[in-house]
């Protein structure tokens, strides 16, 4: 009789015996951001995991959730690094893309402003600087800007103005009033004298930050490549917790920063205190986002959360035993 091996004893198996060297495979995998909450991929590249799992990667910055679907769908890139929304979207609209894992389960941009500008109530008229329409810093300012009693399309200007760098130099030259950053930029914000008046994190909206996506037509036609592609990115999760000087390098490297204070409390923040070891979608989080855009787009209206996400990759490494060994227990 011939025997089918289910993919837990498969992930076993890679916990049990010597991993065997992997052929050479090329792997496209993009990012959308130069923040701290997407340095976890430097992390895993520089380290030599994905190599030893056999990829041979080419990391692509994609700015844009859209586009960054768009490479998805059409096979250019494998796998993608973006905040959850825009592939909830997508998946409504047809797409078949699907969230892996989430990196970030919660929003944790803080608003940054000129000294003048002290407290919410203060917001009204100002002008915002985001990165895009329905990226993660211009969804968090809608709810919060909300939260506070105002309304995102009458009572503010948000304008689109790009990466983090360019919304600090906005900042700096007075063409906008507040903008939302994530470390490292925060502490070259509060350096540079803006004032920090409100925080995402202090605020705990659910919500999927951060996350791996890739498509269900890549999982169907290499369903190995994907849990091999999720397996290494567990161990480097495992190395960006446990090697702090490298992690660092490589947070400095993707950044462009060699600022030791700003590169020390981005490690400490998403490495240490919001990375989890394994990096479950949010389903709670999928829910928000399904209430969200239930206002515009019907079909958000009874959405499953669970058809957005792919857990299984990381509940079989779970239930192998991989991450305890990982990690001594």
């Amino acid at each position: 009789m011939r025997k089918i091996w289910s993919p837990v004893f498969f992930a076993a198996a890679l916990v049990l015996f010597p991993l065997r060297a992997f052929p050479a495979e090329k792997v496209n995998i993009s990012h959308s951001a130069i923040s701290g909450s997407q340095a976890v991929l430097w992390v895993v590249q520089d380290s030599g995991i994905l190599r030893k799992y056999g990829f041979e990667t080419q990391i692509l910055f994609i700015t844009g959730g859209p586009t960054a679907i768009a490479s998805l769908v059409s096979g250019d890139v494998q796998f993608a690094i973006f905040a959850g929304p825009a592939a909830v979207t997508a998946n409504l609209g047809g797409s078949d893309v699907v969230l892996l894992m989430t990196f970030l389960n919660t929003l944790e941009h803080s608003f940054f402003s000129s000294p003048a500008i002290k407290k919410p109530a203060d917001l009204k008229g100002k002008k915002f600087g985001i990165n895009r329409y329905g990226a993660a810093d211009d969804y968090g300012l809608r709810l919060a800007l909300r939260k506070w009693g105002l309304d995102p399309e009458k009572d503010v200007t948000i304008l689109q103005l790009g990466g983090q760098p360019s919304r600090l130099a906005a900042l700096q030259a007075e063409q906008i009033d507040v903008t939302l950053l994530q470390l490292p930029w925060v502490v070259k914000a509060k350096q540079a004298g803006f004032n920090e008046f409100a925080s995402l994190a202090d605020m705990r909206f659910d919500y999927l930050g951060t996350s791996l996506v890739t498509t269900r037509s890549l999982i169907q036609k290499n369903e190995n490549l994907v849990r091999r592609f999720v397996r290494a990115f567990v161990e480097g999760i495992h190395f960006y917790k446990t090697n702090k000087e490298a992690s660092i390098k490589s947070i400095a490297k993707f950044t462009k920063l060699q600022d030791p204070v700003a590169l020390e409390e981005t490690y400490d923040a998403y490495a240490i205190k919001l990375m989890a070891r394994l990096p479950y979608p949010n389903l709670k989080g999928v829910e928000v986002i399904l209430e969200d855009l239930a206002k515009r787009n019907p079909k958000a209206k009874g959405a499953n959360a669970k058809t957005f996400v792919e857990p299984r990759f990381l509940r079989e490494l779970e239930d192998s035993g991989f991450v305890a060994t990982l990690y001594g227990r």
